[in-house]
């Protein structure tokens, strides 16, 4: 009896919750809303890919094959190897979505949605809290998940689901290492490792970048405490296995994941990646750089009259404000954990110039880096360190202020945490979308037919090096989508007469066919060869043949009867990736279990900041702030419309100048933006265009914007395929379609005053589209937007 005081604390210790959760569940309400508050997903952002792979993959699991890297029916029922190159963890976290009655693809996307962004607000306010305390917690969450990236930008503007979700998986596993190396525990060493092999499982390029930001941080906390100490503060055997413990974890976690990456780097080139990297064209980095104006600037409400509402690359005023305030108190040195701050302030100005053009050399010199394509993707790392940074400026704010009353700091925590919320309202209501609609594989397949993506990507990417043409469609093969049976793979219009085949799919990824034939012949599939496709005749692996151009596999057989089994196993590669994952597993488990450890005295020992279990003044001050802005959104902001724009007819509220002009009464042009209407030769000249459809297309037209000299002599130009990135012949007649041109004014360009004019053709038969006026007479086929004067060119 006299040890149950002893047991009680330590079970109370391991099992100690933090109320300080329920209030960052409250900071986070609104940036989950849409999510929670709206059926379905939209339709037009790549959250269709993400769901058309989810619902293959969710087909294959259920057919018996649990880790798949062959998608079967995708690219007409040919197939292509999509699951071996890109990162699997969202699509395996929705699988089990799908399978619960009633919910398919999109309810699983949907879910592992709110999963990250839910990650990212815990394992935020996990991290800062554990160094800085708990109002600097909140001060991060709402800092990082009201950042535009974060909140909008990612999941509903572009609906990148495993980008997305690597945002949440960061902090999770930057919060696990952080409290690893303070103790070893056995709950600590199995997170952490856990974390980080779910954040290189996440997404293929930000996964590795996020992993080797946690790289950095960890030999920087090592680094630091040498300098800072000039030796060991205890016992070196002690404090280097703290010290190492999270690169044991970095080691181990990034072991675990090999399963995916190894494949992906020994297999690289049996697939097409050259197309993921662009030259002047979207895939071009060089064409997503940002500029400082960008960075800065203020996030502004969306208009639901728009296809894609317009919004801004920007990091987010309240994120700029407070993360400047972490700055200057690091400058000042009045932050706690000073080593801490100084990692997270240089990563901030190191993101800062990856995204500028100034850093294009160390782009052009690293062979990777034009893989991610757009710099600005990198504001999502770079608003997570400017989060942290804005806790521990916070932190430091009180510190100063440690005289204050509990009211003023309790005022000023909820101030701090109610400004990027407030600022970030507006892209709480994303324009509403439709019903998604089944995500059947015949809608998938019909979808493939018009050409909008094969699949679900729209460059080729990862489809075997053999396929040199891609073939066209074939009813006789994707028949089975209609009638709910397995694909007939076999390329039947080329059997001999007298050959008889009859298939069965014994799962998706094996097949086998009974073949009788009274002479030697070649067995025609429909299927893309590619490494890991096994063929046995009678049981006996057989070499296969090329098809070519379209990479088809070839089977011969003898005459007589036999038995063809064609099935997709693993290549030496991937099995090693298993036996290396499969061995990272039990070096986790094995330094899990040497690392039992009480948790609630290491924490006291090693200076974690011990939350009390209940919620003190300025915890009720935050969530009543919190609660208040967040039932006024709901309840009042909301309905009145207040946070969004709502263009209708032929006018474009974000337009500067409106003008109409009617296209032969297909098309009209209802407004334009320009930055100058003055510039010298070498300027850039920036013109958005904003178009409304009159009616249904049948042509994909394309536009064309010029500049033209007095003598009407053409300078400048810039054309496009699809206006505003989306097909004519696609666009609604209830939505405006918002279209950007960047032109470079060359140079010696004669002052004068220039003609910028704008047009639609037809690239088949190379007419434009004529301009009309009020009475249906024809004025000119094309329309003249403004003057732009050229100036003499000033000497530097």
């Amino acid at each position: 009896m006299s040890n149950l005081p002893s047991v009680m604390r330590k079970l109370q210790s391991r099992f100690r919750f933090d109320p300080g959760y329920l209030v960052v569940l409250a900071i986070v309400i609104l940036v989950l809303w849409p999510f929670l508050s709206r059926a379905s997903l939209p339709s037009e952002t790549d959250a269709e890919l993400h769901i058309f792979r989810l619902a293959e993959l969710s087909s294959l699991v259920q057919g018996g094959e649990f880790y798949p890297r062959w998608a079967p029916d995708f690219y007409h029922g040919y197939g292509y190897p999509i699951f071996n190159y890109y990162a699997p963890l969202t699509y395996y976290l929705g699988v089990p979505i799908t399978l619960l009655p009633g919910l398919d693809a999109v309810d699983g996307v949907k879910f592992v949605f709110v999963l990250g962004l839910l990650g990212a607000a815990f394992g935020m306010y996990g991290f800062v809290r554990d160094n800085w305390g708990r109002a600097a917690g909140y001060v991060a969450t709402a800092v990082y998940l009201y950042a535009p990236y974060v909140q909008y930008i990612d999941p509903h503007a572009r609906g990148v689901l495993p980008e997305s979700f690597s945002l949440g998986m960061f902090p999770l596993a930057l919060w696990a290492l952080d409290r690893l190396r303070r103790e070893r525990t056995a709950w600590r060493v199995g997170t952490a490792v856990i974390f980080v092999a779910a954040l290189v499982l996440s997404h293929n390029l930000m996964g590795m970048f996020f992993f080797g930001v946690l790289l950095a941080w960890a030999g920087w906390q090592v680094a630091s405490s040498k300098f800072t100490s000039g030796k060991w503060r205890v016992k070196d055997a002690q404090t280097r296995r703290l010290a190492n413990a999270p690169f044991d974890a970095l080691f181990l976690g990034f072991l675990l994941a090999a399963f995916f990456w190894l494949p992906v780097l020994l297999e690289r080139n049996a697939v097409n990646l050259t197309t993921l990297i662009g030259a002047g064209d979207n895939y071009d980095f060089r064409t997503h750089f940002l500029s400082w104006a960008e960075l800065l600037a203020v996030t502004h409400r969306l208009d639901w009259g728009a296809t894609e509402p317009f919004f801004a690359f920007n990091l987010g005023v309240a994120q700029w404000m407070l993360g400047g305030l972490g700055v200057i108190m690091l400058l000042l040195r009045r932050t706690r954990r000073m080593a801490q701050v100084a990692f997270f302030a240089l990563s901030a100005f190191f993101l800062l110039f990856m995204m500028l053009p100034v850093s294009t050399f160390v782009w052009d010199a690293i062979p990777i880096l034009p893989y991610f394509q757009f710099p600005w993707r990198l504001l999502g790392a770079a608003v997570a360190v400017l989060a942290i940074l804005a806790g521990a400026g916070l932190a430091a704010l009180l510190d100063v202020g440690r005289n204050w009353s509990g009211r003023v700091r309790a005022g000023v925590t909820a101030v701090a945490v109610a400004l990027p919320i407030l600022l970030g309202l507006p892209l709480t209501q994303p324009a509403p979308w439709p019903d998604f609609g089944e995500p059947s594989l015949l809608r998938m397949s019909l979808i493939e037919h018009t050409g909008r993506w094969l699949g679900t990507t729209s460059t080729a990417d990862y489809v075997p090096v053999t396929v040199e043409v891609i073939p066209a469609r074939r009813g006789n093969v994707v028949r089975g989508f209609d009638t709910n049976e397995p694909l007939d793979r076999v390329n039947r219009p080329t059997l001999p007469e007298e050959v008889s085949v009859v298939s069965t799919e014994l799962s998706p990824l094996h097949f086998h066919y009974d073949v009788m034939a009274p002479r030697a012949f070649l067995l025609r599939l429909f299927l893309f060869d590619y490494p890991g496709w096994t063929v046995r005749v009678d049981g006996e692996v057989v070499d296969t043949e090329l098809a070519r151009p379209e990479g088809f596999i070839v089977v011969p057989v003898s005459a007589g009867e036999h038995v063809v089994d064609v099935r997709f196993a693993d290549t030496p590669a991937r099995t090693l990736a298993w036996v290396i994952s499969g061995m990272a597993l039990l070096m986790t488990a094995v330094v899990a279990w040497q690392s039992r450890r009480s948790r609630l005295e290491s924490d006291q020992r090693h200076g974690l900041l011990v939350t009390v279990d209940r919620l003190q003044m300025t915890d009720w001050v935050v969530l009543t702030a919190v609660i208040v802005i967040t039932a006024v959104t709901l309840f009042i902001l909301n309905p009145l419309g207040v946070l969004h724009l709502q263009s209708t007819g032929y006018v474009a509220e974000l337009a500067e100048t409106a003008v109409f002009a009617d296209f032969d009464g297909q098309i009209a042009l209802i407004g334009y933006d320009t930055n100058a209407t003055q510039a010298q030769s070498g300027d850039t000249l920036q013109v958005n265009l904003y178009w409304k459809a009159q009616q249904p297309q049948d042509i994909n037209y394309r536009v064309f914007v010029h500049v033209l000299a007095p003598d009407g002599y053409l300078s400048a130009q810039s054309d496009k395929l699809n206006p505003g990135d989306f097909p004519t012949r696609r666009w609604p007649l209830d939505k405006y379609v918002l279209d950007d041109y960047t032109i470079s004014l060359p140079m010696g360009l004669a002052p004068g005053s220039y003609t910028v004019m704008a047009g639609l053709w037809d690239a088949a038969s190379g007419q434009r589209l004529p301009v009309q006026d009020a009475d249906g007479t024809f004025v000119g086929d094309h329309f003249p937007l403004f003057t732009l004067e050229i100036n003499e060119l000033e000497e530097k």
